[in-house]
């Protein structure tokens, strides 16, 4: 049985947070041997405080940093829309609102696959979390194919995705892992595809 998408991520944003203290090193910290001079006459100097782990109030407000593709051509085949989901899902970024991945994903989904994509959303305490630890992420080898084994038909298919995605803590790679969903997708009355729920694979 394969590992849910989401909680793929919660363990990449987990791993991030384990390994912050060793990805952002305390600047200004002396090193053994500092803080004397010998130039005829000993000199001392007092060492340089530790500076003080960044608060909330430093950290930046949030921002859009990920645009979305203003392309009418994504909506009309099943796997080029999927592709598109799993790509502005995947793009995640510390300096955006919480959930922003997920508002992009939206333009490509149905409204039952974006209700339940919120509900696995971020919360305040995950979003902190990520903030703090500055992580983003994103998605590279994106593919959609059909999975030949459900009963696909004109207006409804059933797609295998795949992605490798790389993330990053403090700017910092902590390392790629495979990305894997399988998704339901629905032509509309208005001939437009649209990501629709989750599909569990055996």
């Amino acid at each position: 049985m394969r590992m849910p998408l989401y909680a793929a991520l919660s363990a990449v944003l987990c791993c991030a947070g384990c390994a912050g203290s060793a990805l952002v090193p305390s600047p200004g910290l002396p090193t053994p041997g500092e803080g004397t001079t010998t130039t005829g006459a000993r000199i001392t100097v007092a060492p340089v405080p530790p500076r003080p782990p960044t608060t909330a109030r430093e950290i930046p407000p949030p921002k859009s940093v990920v645009s979305i593709p203003n392309d009418g051509d994504v909506f009309t085949s099943a796997t080029t829309v999927a592709a598109e989901w799993l790509r502005q899902w995947c793009a995640l970024d510390w300096q955006e609102p919480m959930n922003a991945n997920l508002d992009r994903a939206s333009h490509y989904e149905t409204t039952a696959a974006a209700r339940e994509d919120r509900r696995r959303g971020d919360d305040a305490n995950t979003y902190a979390s990520m903030r703090a630890q500055q992580v983003s992420s994103s998605c590279a080898d994106v593919t959609a194919a059909q999975s030949p084994e459900a009963p696909n038909s004109t207006d409804v298919v059933y797609l295998v995705l795949a992605a490798r995605r790389t993330t990053l803590a403090a700017g910092k790679p902590t390392g790629d892992e495979p990305v894997r969903d399988v998704r339901r997708v629905i032509r509309q009355a208005d001939g437009r595809w649209l990501v629709d729920l989750p599909v569990e694979a055996g």
